[in-house]
């Protein structure tokens, strides 16, 4: 997988089509490496969401007020 150094080589040897493809391949990495970051976000919101409604629900059940 090429990094940021091949692009650096690539744009010093003038290789603009190998630039391109590395480009194109690090942008991609970094795209997927965030979307998967929010998708572990945004799943631990939605559970620790959950898990707090659940808990009240159980200390209503319980004659217990969150207050």
């Amino acid at each position: 997988m090429p990094d940021i150094s091949d692009l650096i080589t690539y744009s010093i040897n003038q290789k603009p089509a190998e630039f391109e493809a590395a480009f194109n391949d690090v942008i991609a990495s970094r795209i997927a490496s965030a979307v998967d970051a929010k998708k572990v976000e945004i799943a631990q919101s939605m559970f620790g969401a959950d898990q707090q409604e659940l808990e009240d629900l159980e200390d209503e059940e319980d004659g217990e007020t969150t207050e």
